[in-house]
């Protein structure tokens, strides 16, 4: 296994999403542009194509993942690839990222 050239953030962000016949409430959790892990008691295949919605904290707005793939899955957690966004999300979670990558640690 090759390791990532992205660095992943620690985030905890409430998502919903829908998708191959199924919906559901999770934790986004090691987030990155190109994907996320995925925290949720629903049943998800490896394969699964969600469409996800972020909610950030603070008065960002929401941030729409119009296609994620279900990439690997561990118990309750789910390794998400992230295909397509909606708008300008991608853009606006690259933004997110930097700055929390920026912030000095508490």
């Amino acid at each position: 296994m090759k390791p990532r050239s992205r660095s992943r953030v620690p985030v905890d962000y409430h998502v919903s999403f829908t998708g191959d016949n199924v919906s559901g409430n999770g934790l986004l959790k090691n987030l990155a542009v190109s994907g996320s892990e995925l925290e949720t008691d629903v049943q998800l295949a490896i394969g699964t194509h969600l469409c996800l919605h972020v909610n950030l904290s603070g008065a960002r707005p929401l941030i729409v993942i119009a296609l994620a793939i279900v990439r690997w899955k561990q118990d309750e957690r789910y390794g998400l690839e992230f295909v397509r966004f909606e708008g300008q999300a991608k853009q606006q979670l690259q933004d997110m990222l930097n700055q929390r990558d920026d912030s000095p640690a508490d």
